[in-house]
């Protein structure tokens, strides 16, 4: 079993021929890929939890920017 670098052990997916490797995801604070299973990024050491959140606050306040801009712009 390999260790990732937070010294958790890497999670354990089966290897089939053919079959592809499981889908990685990113981190919402950094922007490098782990794996899904993960509770937080081991390479900015953020609760993905709570990093989701705050993307998700963002995202909203930067929609609502767009709603007014466009209400402006009339479009």
């Amino acid at each position: 079993m390999t260790t990732a670098r937070d010294g958790l052990p890497a999670p354990a997916f089966p290897r089939v021929k053919g079959r592809l490797p499981p889908q990685l995801m990113r981190c919402p604070g950094c922007g490098q890929h782990l794996y899904p299973t993960a509770a937080s990024c081991p390479h900015c050491g953020g609760k993905l939890a709570v990093l989701r959140r705050k993307q998700l606050k963002a995202l909203a306040k930067a929609e609502s920017a767009l709603a007014s801009l466009q209400k402006l712009f009339g479009e």
